[in-house]
């Protein structure tokens, strides 16, 4: 079960339609259904796509070819996304079934529940949109959950490895 956050002051974010890139458009709630635009702000990860990229991918990418190497990255989008999906199910309750999944993915989707049956975390948001008046950007993080008595960010990540934007993405949020 979820928490309820009380937050000073009330706003309204929404995924801004655009061609590239994700945008957010947030709105500062005032009493009695008024709201005032705050303005259109990209979101952390786009912002991070400007970070350089490592020098092995680069490398990989000659190495693959650009038309394969966009496919890979793709293939890998989708089954992140799915995975990302099946933990928000599990999350809300719901039944996913290893049959629907392939065999990478149900190992992903397994250390989840393994983690979280061992944590325990307690869940306070998920899906929670976020900006900074400040910084000028954006976001959606995946879960703000206590555990171990500490309240910290997850984020659901279904890659293999480590990459050096991950700190600043959990850091802008």
């Amino acid at each position: 079960m979820e928490q309820k956050i009380n937050f000073k002051k009330q706003y309204r974010i929404e995924l801004a339609k655009t061609l590239s890139g994700h945008w957010y458009s947030v709105w500062e709630k005032h009493g009695k259904g008024k709201e005032k635009f705050l303005g259109h702000f990209p979101s952390s990860t786009t912002i991070l796509l400007a970070y350089p990229q490592s020098p092995h991918i680069t490398r990989w990418i000659a190495d693959m070819g650009w038309n394969e190497a966009q496919e890979i990255k793709s293939a890998a989008g989708r089954k992140g996304t799915r995975i990302h999906s099946s933990l928000e199910e599990l999350l809300k309750g719901e039944t996913i079934y290893e049959k629907e999944y392939a065999t990478e993915e149900w190992f992903k989707i397994k250390t989840f529940v393994d983690w979280y049956n061992e944590y325990k975390p307690k869940i306070i948001a998920k899906e929670m949109r976020v900006f900074s008046r400040r910084g000028k950007y954006a976001g959606t993080l995946d879960c703000l959950a206590e555990v171990n008595g500490e309240v910290g960010v997850i984020d659901w990540k279904s890659g293999s490895g480590l990459h050096e934007h991950f700190p600043l993405q959990f850091a802008s949020y």
